[in-house]
């Protein structure tokens, strides 16, 4: 396969795969109200391989393995710490079998590293020794297993979002970071996202600080994902000022209810193309697709779209 390197220093434009957790969901398997989509490699491997395949034929050229929230530390809450390892092996293999069964041109492999805690915690993200070594464990599995990249996924907290990203670093992958964001009261500001507390004012980071106070020396792209679909362009305005590569965004639609997902006021295809094709034209993104509550017809619009771009 071409070298991702390649294609972005190629100014081509990438089709990531849109929202895994809620997609598996949207086809009637429940979600964990620890680890969320976490067990369902485990107990429903067959519709987390079709949800791959399904986006692989959308027109997805990166799909993301289900390890969003498959961390030690997330496992250990409903006492499965100790199958962190195979349970992660599992997570690639399943989309490397998917591409392997479909996809006919070249077709990369992620793993997700996130900032997601176990979902019952009083905590918004994780942090602490402990915690360090489960991503650094974690990264070491999705590189052993064969992943073609890292995503760091729902990056919104200065200390957490440090440990996961020097981890995926450390494999010598390439990492692409996605920053959650949300809009401050006023309305102007943007800060970090929030969804356990919403209080912007005591606990959110302002974004231009905390991108201040990262290290992401080494990390081949960055931008914005799990953040509304009206709030993506300002956030990449603020990202753009202090990162100089390759841009990436992929919003979330729909609502969250924790653990489950609302499939309501989602975004029509049409338009979350329109938006998405914004992105592109005013903020010179390379990488796009979705997140949350958006599925394989998000995609395969995407694909149109950018088949056409530039005509």
């Amino acid at each position: 396969m071409t070298p991702l390197s390649e294609r972005l220093d190629n100014h081509e434009l990438l089709l990531l795969d849109g929202g895994v957790s809620t997609e598996i969901r949207r086809r009637g398997v429940a979600l964990d109200e620890n680890v969320w989509s976490g067990l369902t490699t485990k107990t429903h491997p067959d519709e987390v391989r079709a949800v791959h395949e399904d986006y692989i034929r959308a027109g997805a050229q990166v799909i993301t393995a289900n390890t969003y929230s498959t961390a030690r530390h997330v496992l250990e809450s409903i006492n499965l710490g100790h199958e962190a390892k195979l349970l992660n092996l599992k997570s690639v293999q399943l989309a490397q079998q998917a591409r392997d069964a479909v996809a006919e041109d070249d077709v990369y492999v992620a793993g997700s590293m996130s900032s997601m805690p176990p979902l019952t915690s009083q905590y918004e993200v994780a942090t602490g020794e402990h915690v360090e070594s489960s991503y650094r464990e974690l990264a070491a599995v999705l590189a052993e297993a064969g992943v073609d990249l890292i995503i760091c996924e729902m990056m919104r907290d200065v200390e957490n979002a440090g440990i996961v990203i020097a981890a995926a670093l450390a494999t010598g992958l390439p990492v692409w970071i996605g920053y959650s964001t949300m809009m401050a009261d006023n309305g102007v500001d943007v800060r970090s996202l929030r969804w356990k507390n919403r209080d912007d004012t005591t606990t959110a980071h302002d974004f231009d600080q905390m991108l201040e106070q990262l290290d992401t020396a080494g990390a081949q792209a960055a931008g914005i994902m799990h953040t509304r679909v009206e709030q993506v362009a300002p956030a990449l305005e603020v990202l753009a000022r202090q990162w100089p590569g390759p841009l990436l965004a992929y919003a979330e639609t729909g609502n969250l209810v924790l653990p489950d997902f609302h499939f309501d006021e989602l975004y029509p295809p049409a338009d979350y193309t329109a938006v998405v094709r914004s992105w592109i034209d005013d903020h010179g993104v390379q990488i796009v697709g979705g997140c949350c509550g958006t599925g394989p017809e998000h995609i395969r619009a995407l694909k149109e779209m950018l088949a056409a771009y530039g005509d």
